[in-house]
């Protein structure tokens, strides 16, 4: 089965792109990957403020077992969700290695890709340093992605 890694942060540009990848999912007959990644940055500068970082990572842990993939149990859509620290490029691809995905999907605003002010250049990081291929979906986008 294709596995297809999607980065996910619940922003606009995040569900226009799990829209896309559920569509080529289903027209390749693939397993959709969803990945929260937090950073590894703000999870240092919360303990710094001794704020413990545990209550909102299973916060997102929670949502992105239910409410962010809602979407692909309506689909009946194949799907797993991994929720890990780090950099978000580098966690993106080091998924995409270890699971052998075809493909890596990430939402792209006008400014970048993903939460831009936390991540920085994910985008850049990506398209020069990936593992495996790399669509970035505009927040616009509204077109069915290509047949497999």
């Amino acid at each position: 089965m294709n596995i297809i890694v999607v980065g996910y942060d619940n922003s606009a540009a995040a569900e226009t792109a799990l829209q896309w990848a559920m569509a080529y999912a289903q027209r390749i007959d693939g397993e959709l990957l969803v990945v929260y990644v937090a950073s590894s940055i703000a999870e240092w500068e919360l303990s710094a403020a001794q704020i413990n970082p545990d209550p909102i990572r299973h916060e997102f842990e929670r949502r992105l077992r239910g409410e962010w993939t809602a979407p692909l149990r309506k689909a009946q859509l194949p799907y797993r969700t991994k929720f890990v620290v780090g950099r978000v490029a580098e966690e993106l691809m080091r998924t995409a290695r270890e699971e052998h995905a075809t493909l890596i999907v990430i939402g792209m605003t006008p400014r970048g890709t993903l939460s831009e002010l936390v991540m920085g250049s994910t985008q850049h990081e990506l398209l020069h340093h990936a593992v495996r291929p790399v669509v970035a979906v505009p927040a616009s986008w509204t077109d069915l992605p290509p047949s497999g």
